[in-house]
């Protein structure tokens, strides 16, 4: 398994530096790159996210580089993420701690959507990294017995939130929301009557009493962007909003929308492990823990808030990333889980 991550690691890495080699494919990459550059640059002086604010810090005292910080990004995604998604994974007493690491490894390499963000200056690899790191710090503040552990951990848990913020405001609120209200909710007790069907009640309450407007006006912005992918789902009757919520959650969060060749491949190799993971979680969610609690919760606030706000698929492949990479760890710290339970019983 480990020759296989590297081997992983070395063709992504050939293919960086192939892209590198040739500006027209790279440093032409997507209107988000190259807005990143101008600002960078000084050539454009209106953001709304603090990365493009960073990346022009760092021009003002001459360390900017587009091909710089693509490396820097490309190192990010194709080492250091699926390291810390193997991390987050493992489950303490498990024995096969390495088949574990290696295993969530490999699988987050061949994630295509991480890697095509690796390809240049976009800031969503930099936020997966964030949300990433501040799970560890979930996961540590969750099983810590010392007090001043636990509040320090928390306190770094606010400032991954925090951070998520100003690069992604709903993302930053959904992550703190979810870390001070998870302990409420167990996925264990999760029961379709009990919980799906009244937040789906709930939801369609909030829509008639405008309180998404904000949310839909957003989501008229999405009309042919990025490549006419655009869903035509527009919440525009109180009647038909569970209706076009449950249809626009099978189009955005489970792929099963199909506008070309490239939608069946992203569908094929992320919609596939992401809905396997889910299901496998859902049918399992006995032996789900708090860490399973938190991501869980996290998943539902912050994809609600996304489906609702997205009308494009585009902009849902890089949207739903945390909610897959959440669903695929789930999955795997559950089946962990599962096997030493089960060990238990026999040797009792």
């Amino acid at each position: 398994m480990l020759f296989i991550f590297i081997a992983l690691v070395i063709v992504k890495v050939g293919f960086f530096f192939m892209f590198i080699s040739s500006p027209t494919t790279l440093l032409s990459g997507g209107s988000d790159a190259d807005f990143y550059d101008a600002y960078a640059l000084g050539e454009e002086s209106l953001t709304s996210s603090v990365w493009p604010d960073w990346l022009r810090a760092l021009n003002e005292v001459g360390l900017y580089s587009r091909v710089g910080v693509s490396i820097f990004l490309m190192v990010l995604g194709v080492l250091v993420i699926p390291i810390l998604c193997g991390r987050l994974a493992l489950v303490k007493g498990y024995p096969y701690k390495t088949k574990i690491y290696l295993g969530i490894a490999i699988a987050v390499s061949m994630y295509p959507t991480l890697f095509y963000y690796t390809l240049d200056i976009y800031r969503d690899v930099f936020m997966l990294f964030v949300f990433l790191s501040g799970l560890l710090f979930v996961k540590w503040s969750i099983h810590s017995e010392s007090p001043l552990k636990k509040l320090f951990y928390m306190v770094v848990v606010f400032g991954h939130g925090y951070l998520l913020y100003l690069f992604r405001g709903y993302l930053g609120f959904a992550f703190l929301i979810s870390y001070f209200g998870f302990f409420m909710f167990r996925v264990r007790k999760l029961s379709f009557f009990l919980h799906v069907i009244p937040m789906l009640l709930a939801l369609n309450v909030f829509y008639i009493l405008g309180f998404f407007e904000p949310l839909m006006a957003y989501r008229g912005l999405f009309d042919g962007v990025e490549g006419g992918a655009s869903l035509g789902i527009r919440f525009d009757s109180a009647l038909m909003f569970i209706p076009d919520f449950t249809l626009n959650l099978l189009y955005q969060l489970f792929g099963l929308y199909f506008p070309n060749i490239m939608a069946v491949f992203v569908f094929l190799l992320e919609s596939i492990p992401f809905s396997i993971a889910f299901v496998y979680v859902v049918r399992n969610r006995i032996y789900a823990n708090s860490f399973v609690n938190f991501m869980f919760v996290f998943s539902v606030v912050y994809s609600i808030i996304w489906l609702l706000g997205n009308d494009n698929l585009g902009t849902a492949m890089r949207l739903r990333m945390y909610a897959y990479v959440s669903f695929i760890i789930c999955s795997v710290i559950i089946y962990q889980r599962k096997k030493l339970f089960l060990q238990g019983q026999t040797a009792s």
